[in-house]
């Protein structure tokens, strides 16, 4: 949550108000929050910050300004300062331990190599959109030094697969 709301997107004012009424109050945050309070706050944020924008290219920015975020949070420095020494393979094997670090814990992830410079990710998220996990992917990519290229291939109820190439 503060990854995204304080620090990727500096919810004030009404953001921040409609975060509140929700349940989220970023100044005074919980260990913990439901998913469907992350869901819910996403939405908004979605509508919010992004209201000329397709579902597609609104989630992907969240993604991104979630990793953004999330870098600059305690526990996330301590993951971005590596990406760009351990490039995008590697950064991309890490992903399970990242989402575990972000809390998702409850993340099957399953990652075959297509090539040198592509990998098809397989997700069981089902509680997020497909187009939020590539832009955080786009984010930690390009923190790793790379220029990615991610196509969501498959949507199901019980998670995603992407392509991802840089």
């Amino acid at each position: 949550m503060e990854g995204l709301f304080v620090r990727g997107l500096q919810a004030e004012g009404r953001l921040a108000q409609q975060l509140e009424a929700l349940g989220y109050d970023s100044r005074r945050p919980e260990l913990d929050y439901p998913i469907t309070l992350w869901q819910r706050a996403v939405a908004l944020a979605r509508h919010e910050r992004f209201p000329e924008l397709c579902d597609e290219d609104a989630y992907r920015q969240l993604g991104r300004r979630a990793v953004d975020g999330f870098a600059q949070t305690l526990v996330g420095r301590v993951a971005a300062v590596a990406l760009p020494m351990i490039g995008p393979a590697s950064a991309l094997e890490r992903l399970p331990r990242y989402l575990a670090m972000m809390g998702r814990t409850d993340v099957d992830v399953s990652i075959a190599a297509e090539g040198e410079r592509g990998r098809r990710i397989s997700l069981s998220d089902r509680y997020n959109r497909p187009d939020l996990m590539a832009g955080g992917l786009e984010g930690l990519l390009v923190m790793a030094n790379a220029q990615p290229r991610i196509t969501v291939e498959e949507r199901s109820a019980g998670g995603y697969r992407l392509a991802v190439r840089w």
